[in-house]
């Protein structure tokens, strides 16, 4: 029946997945405690950082496109194109569970160092890779109804025109978060250089 099934593709190897995060995306990884920390390298920009008893700087869905983010009316719009980091780095690792992947600057912003807009990019095209029916299949049946109905929307919400085409990519990482889509800034990891994604529901 149609809109009741997800699709598969072969994922290019560049972008395969080997395993499942080790939490299904309905809440955010506990931040890892100051005091477990060695010192960091670097410091994250305020706008990216997670604060646990404040709203995010940056309210994000990330269901949809890097545009669609607003930074809170306190920040300058120029902070989307501040360096990510102090001191500059030309390359940050993003966790979330068993996931890991790099953020490196955009070439179409001729600038050596990652900034907050690379972040959310880099974020945003690791969520649009594919996923794999292994992966679903590892999945308990609640599991798999809430990333069904993820994908589901999510093709449903393209174009008229753009529907099928989105609908045969088959199911992506960000369907895999499923309500818990929206973004709640980095955390620092004992891994230098290495930050982990933090999401909410809302």
């Amino acid at each position: 029946m149609p809109g009741k099934t997800v699709r598969f593709v072969t994922p290019s190897p560049s972008y395969s997945v080997a395993s499942l995060p080790k939490i299904d995306g309905s809440i955010s990884p506990q931040p890892i405690p100051s005091s477990m920390l060695p010192a960091v390298d670097c410091q994250l920009h305020p706008v990216l950082q997670n604060n646990r008893s404040l709203p995010p700087a940056i309210a994000w869905d990330m269901a949809y496109p890097v545009a669609t983010a607003r930074l809170h009316p306190t920040w300058a719009q120029s902070n989307w194109d501040a360096p990510a980091t102090s001191p500059l780095v030309t390359n940050l690792v993003v966790t979330f569970g068993a996931w890991r992947f790099s953020i490196v600057p955009r070439p179409a912003s001729g600038l050596a160092y990652v900034t907050v807009l690379d972040v959310l990019h880099g974020i945003y095209r690791y969520l649009r890779t594919t996923s794999s029916e292994r992966d679903f299949q590892a999945l308990s049946l609640d599991k798999r109804h809430r990333v069904t109905s993820a994908y589901n929307r999510r093709w449903q919400r393209c174009h008229i025109f753009e529907q099928e085409t989105e609908q045969k990519k088959g199911v992506k990482q960000i369907d895999f978060l499923a309500d818990s889509r929206f973004f709640w800034g980095l955390s620092p990891t004992k891994e230098l250089g290495t930050w982990q994604l933090q999401v909410t529901r809302s």
